[in-house]
């Protein structure tokens, strides 16, 4: 973030906080059954999670050629893979002949070529069909149109994007992110994590709608109450100031320390040392930077009941050095701990939807954030 927006930023929870004041809003409603209902789950999936770029790895993961990573959290068999040109390229993970799955491992390097376990065909990291076994008795086959079917993919800030939908025979595999990303492109690429490294992925299997579990951090609004003897006191009682960035969304909570800020000379002024800054990235992904580290939040169906989030921890290799891996290990804990408040909290409101109490969940005009998010699903899916 530019140090402006930053300036700006502190000037403003500054404000918030010596007021006791809240962010100010509009009261926004969302139907309790999208977030259960079968056919609304269905088209989520189809629209958000096949048409849009999702997170589904780390530069730190695929840095030297042959370095791959499989992941099918979005419902579809995704490779990705460095080739010896240094490109990054993504395919299903879906043998040609009789659509087995092609790698099997989550993650590894110095690859030349996938062999499919089933039968041996292979193929080279661009994903041409390079062989077949008893290839002279096999029958007729075009190579040149039986290599892995293409994903569009992108490499912006650290993160890994895919749009999950296979690519037909002359689409471009290049995805608009500058498009994409729109008003927080130029933060990204403030906070650049191109070169950090994962200090850890933890996955966990709430149950949840995976909208649900994007909700719970959106708003600091529950923190006194679920996380008094976790986070809460890390922060100040919902001083929380936010940003509409089109789809996408940026906010920030506060710590004590910025009540302190006028002591201290402004051009010293750093957002990151009085907050953690958050972003909404859509359709299901959270970003978060504090002083050392960025958690990554990405939350994924899987019924209309339950989800998959991974909780990464992405560290810049520097800041890793200055500290033992216990303070790291001590950080992620206390993040699992928070989380596992929310879910078992998140698990009960998920039960409760279909007990006909609410029709609609309510969000305050603090919580506009939910509001916003809510509405652009609802766009997207129109």
């Amino acid at each position: 973030m530019h140090h402006a927006d930053q300036m700006a930023y502190i000037e403003r929870m500054h404000g918030m906080a010596r007021a006791n004041a809240r962010d100010d809003g509009q009261v926004s409603h969302t139907s309790v059954e999208e977030y259960f209902d079968t056919d609304r789950f269905e088209r989520e999936k189809a629209v958000l999670f096949r048409k849009y770029p999702v997170v589904v790895a780390f530069s730190a993961q695929l840095r030297k050629p042959g370095d791959f990573v499989a992941n099918n959290d979005s419902g579809q068999p995704i490779l990705i893979t460095r080739g010896t040109d240094g490109k990054l390229r993504a395919f299903l993970n879906v043998c040609r002949h009789r659509s087995a799955t092609v790698e099997l491992k989550s993650c590894g390097s110095n690859k030349r070529a996938f062999v499919c376990p089933y039968h041996g065909w292979s193929y080279d990291l661009t994903g041409k069909l390079l062989g077949i076994t008893d290839g002279a008795w096999f029958g007729e086959v075009d190579r040149a149109t039986h290599g892995l079917r293409s994903l569009a993919v992108a490499e912006r800030c650290g993160m890994v994007f895919v749009v999950p939908t296979a690519l037909e025979p002359g689409q471009s595999a290049d995805i608009d992110m500058d498009a994409f990303l729109g008003p927080v492109k130029a933060d990204l690429a403030s906070w650049d994590m191109q070169d950090w490294e994962v200090q850890s992925t933890t996955p966990i299997r709430p149950r949840m709608n995976w909208k649900l579990v994007i909700d719970t951090f959106l708003e600091l609004y529950h923190f006194r109450y679920l996380h008094g003897a976790s986070v809460a006191p890390l922060f100040l009682d919902n001083i929380t100031a936010y940003e509409r960035r089109e789809r996408h969304s940026r906010f920030a909570v506060c710590k004590p320390s910025i009540l302190e800020v006028e002591n201290q000379p402004r051009e010293t002024w750093r957002l990151r040392d009085h907050a953690v800054v958050l972003y909404n990235l859509f359709p299901n992904t959270v970003l978060a930077y504090t002083q050392d580290h960025c958690g990554v939040f990405t939350s994924y169906p899987v019924s209309p009941d339950e989800a998959l989030i991974n909780v990464s921890i992405l560290v810049d290799p520097v800041e890793r050095a200055k500290k033992p891996e216990s303070y790291w290990k001590t950080n992620q804990d206390l993040i699992l701990a928070a989380l596992d408040e929310d879910f078992t909290v998140g698990a009960s409101i998920q039960a409760n939807f279909r007990s006909g109490a609410n029709r609609v969940q309510t969000f305050g005009k603090f919580e506009k954030a939910l509001g916003w998010y809510h509405q652009e699903i609802a766009d997207a899916l129109r």
